[in-house]
């Protein structure tokens, strides 16, 4: 079974993640000593508030090596094979650090570089979504489309 995760940069959040069958792995939100899970226990209506409300610029922290490999693990179980589809290399270390883990999961884990963020993201987890959903191609293939 091919598998597919997302980070938060793409703006689906929990609930919407859960819907569409894939894993949600969120970036950290700092506002001031305050830290969010993005789209977890921080909705995009919540960030935007606290945008206009906090006197500081929020603060994003980018999901480490030890976290995607914690992920792939989990999601790898049962012969599953895993795509990731990252927020651009060009805007965050996350991608960097999901190739990193993806080293320990040869054949099991592709790593998609979105170049992108938010709906350029979200539009290439759909695709890949409808590619799973069509059967028929290798997750390694999904991966190269």
């Amino acid at each position: 079974m091919i598998k597919l995760i997302v980070d938060s940069a793409s703006d689906v959040d929990a609930t919407e993640a859960e819907q569409l069958g894939v894993s949600l792995i969120p970036l950290q939100v700092r506002f001031g000593s305050e830290e969010f899970s993005d789209g977890v226990n921080l909705s995009h209506r919540q960030f935007f508030e606290k945008l206009i409300e906090s006197a500081e610029l929020p603060q994003t922290s980018q999901i480490n090596e030890f976290r995607w490999g914690e992920l792939f693990e989990k999601e790898t179980q049962n012969e599953n094979q895993v795509i990731a589809v990252t927020i651009s290399s060009k805007l965050s270390g996350t991608y960097s650090c999901a190739k990193k883990a993806a080293k320990n999961f040869v054949g099991k884990v592709w790593v998609v570089d979105s170049l992108n963020a938010s709906i350029g993201e979200r539009i290439l987890l759909q695709y890949a979504l409808k590619l799973v959903a069509q059967g028929g191609l290798s997750a390694q293939e999904i991966a190269d489309k």
